[in-house]
């Protein structure tokens, strides 16, 4: 009897912290403040995709919590343009993570990025993806 409650405990245990696959999106637009990309870190979350589609950059990123649905999560460009061509602009994603489980989650977000337009396409530089996302409108 001490086996199979030790089993049902175990199952139990396994699957309320198994990684939880929300496909929640959230569509927002990205905020250009030099301060505070400069205060974003991008320790506590990976990129596992990103890509833009239209004037849209989305993402999905994975980080320890719950289920995500307490996640903050803003897209942050420092404001500075490289001068090349196409421009280069330089972004961060930025979450805030309040949840306490050791479950790893996995969110998708979509960010406007028409506020980032000048000239005809630019280069984005998105810390923590291995390259650099072309954006073309």
């Amino acid at each position: 009897m001490k086996i199979v409650i030790t089993i049902f405990m175990l199952v139990f245990l396994l699957a309320s912290c198994k990684s939880d696959d929300h496909n929640v999106s959230s569509y927002q637009d990205v905020i250009i403040n030099e301060a505070l990309y400069n205060e974003i870190s991008t320790t506590n979350y990976s990129i596992t995709e990103a890509e833009i589609s239209g004037d849209s950059l989305k993402v999905t990123i994975q980080s320890s919590g719950c289920d995500g649905s307490e996640w903050e999560v803003k897209l942050v460009d420092s404001g500075a343009i490289a001068e090349s061509y196409p421009v280069q602009r330089f972004a961060k994603i930025s979450l805030k993570n309040a949840e306490l489980c050791d479950a790893i989650v996995t969110r998708n977000y979509s960010f406007n990025l028409t506020p980032l337009q000048v000239e005809d396409q630019l280069y984005l530089n998105l810390e923590g993806w291995e390259s650099q996302l072309h954006y073309d409108f």
